[in-house]
């Protein structure tokens, strides 16, 4: 049987924003994560395994400070960087967009920027633009952002702010729904060995649905609605990683249900990786997740006798339904 494998560490040094978007569903949590104390954590994580480090939030760059930071940090300890996720309108002006980003670039960060592009943040694209422009200008390269977008029931404010990011960039978006991207004529006639081009242009898109809380939302009987059931990968989507919460609270994934009780498995200031590799297998809810799989959760419960108010795609969805209703 599979368990739970951390692989990566995902920092989210504020749960602040800027914006404020109807499907969010990240709690205000007050506190702004210790850097020290993320240090320490970082180094034990690196000790025992873990090579992979990203960033989340809230909007990450209201800390800029804790961003280099802990990009020296891994970098001292020979870390590789995944995703550092954004909305990439944080800054009140150019200059302030070029010195944040300046003091990252420079701590060693080169991962890729996560910009979150969809029609539920109330984005400028000259801002979103300014973003883009300025992470290319200042990586040397111009293949260091993702957009990550949000499917929602109007798409018209995504599809408006993606072609003027298009016209701006004097590029082409192509590809499917599941596979587009923005890219030049010198990305796409690259040879098969894939050699480097720094010059090239391509941003990469990845959409996925909205999640929705299982409980108190009204609209959660939306997510009832599917025809089927997801398919069980073993939280391969989410996880496995740390999710280190602006509290200090440590998860086993970034899935929205990882603020839930039961996917708590410690805290930076009191844990160790040990002692949170310990509680993880101590959790019903996360053996269940990386071990025997949601599905099989649900097929139990059925012949046990419960009755679920419908049949959902949404892996995150269940397992937040599941917790709320002791289902583990």
């Amino acid at each position: 049987m599979k368990s739970f494998t951390p692989e990566e560490v995902i920092f989210a040094p504020t749960a602040h924003c800027n914006l404020n978007c109807a499907h969010c569903r990240v709690t205000r949590i007050p506190e702004l994560l210790d850097l020290d104390a993320s240090i320490r954590f970082l180094g034990d994580c690196a000790a025992s395994g873990i090579d992979r480090l990203g960033f989340s939030g809230g909007e990450p760059f209201l800390r800029p400070d804790f961003i280099a930071g802990i990009a020296r940090a891994a970098v001292d300890r020979g870390m590789v960087f995944d995703r550092l996720m954004t909305n990439g309108v944080w800054h009140r002006n150019p200059a302030d967009l070029r010195a944040a980003l300046t003091a990252v670039e420079e701590a060693g960060f080169d991962g890729t920027y996560g910009l979150s592009v969809d029609s539920w943040h109330p984005q400028e694209a000259e801002k979103l633009i300014q973003f883009i422009q300025t992470a290319f200008e200042l990586r040397g390269r111009r293949d260091c952002v993702e957009i990550v977008s949000v499917r929602a029931g109007d798409e018209k404010a995504w599809e408006a702010k993606l072609a003027a990011i298009v016209e701006a960039l004097g590029a082409s978006a192509a590809g499917g729904a599941e596979a587009a991207a923005i890219s030049d004529s010198a990305w796409q006639e690259r040879g098969d060995e894939g050699e480097d081009l720094p010059g090239a242009l391509f941003i990469r898109i990845i959409r996925f649905d909205r999640s929705f809380a299982a409980c108190p939302d009204p609209e959660a009987a939306r997510a009832w609605k599917s025809e089927g059931w997801f398919k069980d990968d073993l939280c391969a989507g989410p996880g496995n990683l740390f999710f280190v919460h602006p509290n200090g609270d440590v998860a086993p994934c970034c899935g929205y249900a990882n603020e839930g009780p039961g996917l708590i498995l410690g805290n930076i200031a009191t844990d160790t990786f040990a002692s949170l590799m310990k509680n993880a297998e101590a959790s019903a809810q996360v053996q269940t997740c990386y071990g025997t799989g949601l599905g099989a959760l649900r097929k139990r419960r059925v012949r046990e006798g419960h009755i679920f108010p419908g049949a959902t795609l949404d892996q995150c969805f269940f397992c937040d339904y599941a917790a709320k209703e002791g289902l583990f």
